[in-house]
């Protein structure tokens, strides 16, 4: 099951249509930050902002599929963090819950080397 962390915004009022796939079976769980904890936000913006770099806004998702999903997440869990002290959120990932976990939800390494941050790696994702 994939797990979506949200800001507050509009945009995310029907949470049915995040949650469920065309019949109605859930796939998804969708939780929001908490009001007035501001420190929360910045950890969803910068995934956001990672993922609009190989997703630009306007950027249709319907032939998107999990794999799809899970490609483009696991380049942007493979960035380098400050926050994480050159760490990737992957390897923190690892670290603390273990490979086989992260394996699991469908996340995998890239190599540093291999990440990509454009849509070039869309365009390579949805037209293999």
């Amino acid at each position: 099951m994939v797990l979506l962390l949200n800001d507050n915004g509009g945009e995310f009022s029907n949470v049915f249509t995040f949650e469920n796939d065309r019949n109605g079976d859930r796939e998804t769980r969708v939780f929001f930050c908490d009001p007035y904890a501001s420190w929360q936000k910045p950890h969803v913006e910068n995934n956001h902002s990672l993922f609009r770099m190989i997703a630009s806004k306007g950027t249709s998702f319907d032939d998107f599929t999990q794999e799809t999903v899970d490609t483009i997440f696991s380049h942007v869990n493979a960035v380098k963090r400050k926050q994480f002290n050159g760490k990737s959120a992957y390897e923190m990932f690892c670290f603390t819950y273990s490979a086989e976990l992260a394996e699991l939800l469908g996340i995998t390494g890239v190599d540093p080397k291999e990440v990509c941050q454009s849509p070039l790696l869309l365009k390579r994702i949805l037209h293999k």
